[in-house]
């Protein structure tokens, strides 16, 4: 017994000697962090989340009266929460953006807080509806820069919180934005429309849809039962799409088209220009 109580003593020491060696420091600060999360998905009834650093906006889904929309950023905090507001710092990443400030949006960068006792705040940015939208993609890329309040600890980390999972790698420390808004012409408009609003234009799509309460969906569905695009009502919506026309023309503020020409539709429902020849 004695001997089993020694031996014992010994590997017990051993194992502590070890474990010991092999002790990790955990890091610890007081200085609080900062960087962007945008949830894209979780799994139902599970802790699991996956993270994006982008979020891109397609005018095609809005109405056609809409003429700009607010789209946000999401920033979370590492560290205790504080009860007091405290400023944190967003510059446009000048590389990474192709949208124009006054023209394509507008943001005031000057006064995001994370408010007392939260750990989220969000960057709203107002996007406005222009027309070069409708041949390509403008992007806007935030980043996160320290000041006296946040840290930036994290340029880059995993898209999931999955432990086990090996998530492609997203950035912390800057968040873009992509819009766009690009049609094709609808297959029911190439096949009857032509003789009622003339050749099919992104613009002119736009204004038929504007004038006479349509949406892209209203096109998919278009010959359907119970549809609202249909071919008996395409001369209701010429007449009222003419007036419309002939009204902005009389008016001093003709419509353009996409090619920068005055909007016109098929013979039988042309618009009367010639005050501007």
């Amino acid at each position: 017994m004695k001997w089993k109580n020694i031996l014992l003593v010994l590997a017990l020491w051993v194992v502590a000697g070890a474990c010991e060696k092999k002790e990790i420091p955990m890091f610890t600060t007081d200085d609080a962090g900062i960087y962007f999360q945008r949830v894209t998905s979780y799994i139902y009834g599970s802790t699991t989340e996956n993270y994006g650093d982008s979020v891109a906006y397609s005018f095609v889904s809005a109405q056609a009266t809409a003429k700009s929309v607010v789209l946000s950023a999401t920033v979370r905090t590492m560290g205790k929460v504080a009860d007091y507001d405290r400023p944190f710092k967003v510059v446009v990443d000048q590389e990474g953006t192709t949208a124009i400030e006054g023209k394509h949006y507008e943001v005031n960068l000057d006064t995001v807080v994370v408010p007392a006792g939260a750990s989220t705040a969000y960057v709203r940015v107002r996007f406005f509806r222009t027309s070069d939208m409708m041949e390509k993609t403008i992007r806007l890329a935030l980043r996160l820069e320290e000041n006296e309040y946040f840290k930036c600890y994290f340029p880059e980390y995993k898209n999931t919180n999955a432990y086990s999972a090996t998530g492609a790698l997203i950035h912390g420390d800057v968040f873009a934005f992509s819009l766009s808004e690009m049609y094709t012409e609808p297959s029911y408009w190439n096949w009857f429309g032509g003789d009622f609003f003339g050749s099919w234009t992104p613009r002119k799509y736009l204004v038929v849809n504007m004038v006479c309460g349509l949406t892209p969906t209203d096109w998919s569905n278009a010959g359907s039962s119970g549809a609202k695009v249909s071919l008996g009502r395409f001369s209701f919506f010429a007449v009222a799409v003419q007036r419309y026309l002939q009204e902005q023309a009389d008016a001093g503020t003709p419509e353009l088209d996409s090619d920068g020409s005055y909007m016109q539709l098929a013979p039988s429902y042309s618009v009367d220009y010639s005050r501007y020849e």
